[in-house]
């Protein structure tokens, strides 16, 4: 079958596009070691970075977790670069022989990967006399990556189209992100909540009808089990404030009705 005529991939390129609102920025996040795959480390970076978006007005569309494999690496990136805005990574960027993040990206890209002489120059100033091949690892980058340097980081934000690599570790993981965060902002999103009492399968159509009324928004509806309060939680959201207080006006107005 030709390049690019794959019907899955066709399939959830529309999707994708046809999900995404007017100007919204879209990203993808790709996960890369063994480590979270076997269960034994725990993937805190996937919450943070979507709450991060979420708060930058960025849609997170697209999360998975693969091994420390260059040819899936190879492959996520072939799926997600094209598809959003920004495609950030996490894992695979340190000095052992599990480290293949730059190999696959690579391989994605066409390129090779060479050593950075600012990134050399940073790594003999912080290691001295103690500076060994393995640590030089370290200063390798695919062929044309940029570097975006902070005073808060030792070593800069690797990036390469509108490919961001950032390190396992959380601790680093949210630091360099929240050095580079402010380059992704985009305009917010304004949501509001209701809290229903009646069952989800009962206000189904209700939230069906709203989206055709209002097909600027996005609805989740999310069940409550053990709770005398409510039984759902609806949240109504858009980057047009008064689309959702108009959604929300009509949705208060029918489940009243309905006594609900």
């Amino acid at each position: 079958m030709p390049k690019g005529r794959n019907p899955s991939r066709g399939a959830l390129r529309h999707r994708t596009r046809s999900s995404r609102a007017e100007g919204e920025k879209t990203a993808s996040f790709i996960v890369i070691g063994d480590e979270i795959l076997s269960g034994r480390t725990e993937d805190t970076n996937s919450i943070y970075l979507a709450r991060s978006l979420r708060e930058l007005g960025v849609r997170l569309m697209l999360a998975i977790t693969i091994p420390d494999d260059p040819a899936l690496i190879k492959d996520a990136l072939e799926l997600c670069r094209h598809r959003f805005d920004y495609v950030f990574t996490s894992g695979g960027l340190g000095p052992t022989h599990d480290d293949v993040t730059l190999e696959g990206i690579s391989q994605a890209l066409g390129v090779p990967v060479v050593r950075h002489p600012d990134l050399e120059k940073r790594l003999r100033s912080l290691y001295g006399e103690t500076l060994n091949e393995d640590q030089l690892r370290m200063a390798a980058v695919p062929e044309g990556a940029a570097l975006h340097s902070f005073s808060n980081t030792r070593l800069p934000v690797i990036s390469i189209e509108n490919i961001y690599l950032f390190p396992g570790i959380p601790e680093l993981f949210q630091q360099k992100f929240d050095a580079i965060k402010e380059r992704f902002r985009s305009a917010p999103y304004f949501s509001k909540e209701l809290l229903c009492t009646e069952k989800e399968s009962d206000i189904a159509q209700l939230l069906r009808t709203t989206l055709r009324l209002y097909p600027g928004i996005k609805i989740g509806s999310y069940p409550r089990w053990g709770d005398d309060r409510y039984k759902v939680k609806i949240v109504v959201e858009s980057k047009d404030k008064a689309s959702v207080k108009e959604a929300c006006s009509y949705l208060q107005t029918e489940l009243r009705g309905k006594g609900r």
